[in-house]
């Protein structure tokens, strides 16, 4: 761990994915990821910022990052016909405050962990969340809560005074420039509204709506508590899956480093 500090921390992480050794090494801030160096199987490659590769003059291997707050690396692996397709993706988070994160290494619809390096912010992170993942699980749901609900709680209303002549200046002047786009938009985006109100319903629609008298609110309210507990058990089940994958390559790492002396051992006799 190169630098380290409550906001900024460069942290190593490394560990064995679908039958390739990794390591990556990420800075994480509040306001950006930023990965400095990955090496796949003890060769070190450098990170281009392109999202396809195929070039005759191309390595092997290439990575391709993307991405701001999460990075995500796609690793391009040469056919047998010269084509270079995307095999994996290396995803690369940091905490909402910085100084530590995350990163995974996804094929499919399977996940591995990294391990973080030992002492730094992440592996605490790590334990923290292992020791009690009902908290954690919670505080997700409840921050997807706090973001179904702040539209509903009229708090525009507050600043009407300081929007409302923008908006009206913006109404005269600005939006007439952008109505043939907007009509376009509208179109376009109409299906997939319909989509999701006929998911919505499809997943919700068996809550009858009784009339006793309450707000609409009340049921709309209702409707996303079931999406935060819905968000909640996907978030601690993820956790206890990541706690499992990281145990193991946690033994993994153990077992060779405890036989390391041994072979040394055996070569000096």
């Amino acid at each position: 761990m190169t630098e380290y500090s409550w906001v900024v921390a460069t942290t190593i992480y490394t560990g064995s994915a679908f039958d390739h050794e990794y390591s990556v090494t990420a800075k994480h801030t509040p306001w950006k990821t930023t990965v400095t160096a990955v090496s796949i199987d003890d060769v070190e490659y450098p990170i281009g910022r392109r999202s396809s590769a195929g070039s005759e003059d191309e390595p092997e291997v290439a990575v391709r990052a993307s991405g701001w707050l999460k990075t995500r690396l796609k690793v391009h692996r040469r056919t047998e016909i010269g084509t270079m397709p995307p095999r994996e993706e290396i995803h690369v988070t940091s905490a909402a405050m910085g100084g530590a994160g995350e990163v995974e290494v996804r094929k499919d619809l399977e996940v591995v962990p990294l391990l973080p390096e030992a002492g730094s912010r992440s592996e605490a992170r790590e334990r923290r969340r292992a020791a009690h993942p009902e908290k954690y699980a919670l505080f997700s749901g409840l921050t997807m809560l706090v973001r179904l609900l702040l539209p509903l709680l009229g708090l525009g209303s507050l600043f009407a005074w300081l929007f409302d002549p923008i908006a009206r200046w913006m109404t005269d002047h600005v939006l007439p420039l952008f109505e043939p786009f907007v009509r376009w938009l509208q179109t376009v985006v109409a299906p997939v509204g319909r989509f999701f109100e006929w998911l919505f319903n499809l997943l919700f629609g068996w809550i009858p709506d009784i009339s006793l008298g309450f707000p609409d609110w009340v049921m709309t309210t209702l409707r996303i508590g079931m999406l935060v507990l819905l968000a909640y058990f996907a978030s601690r089940s993820n956790l206890k899956r990541r706690q499992k994958k990281l145990e193991e390559s946690q033994a993994v790492h153990v077992g060779e480093a405890a036989s390391a002396p041994e072979s040394s051992d055996e070569r000096s006799y």
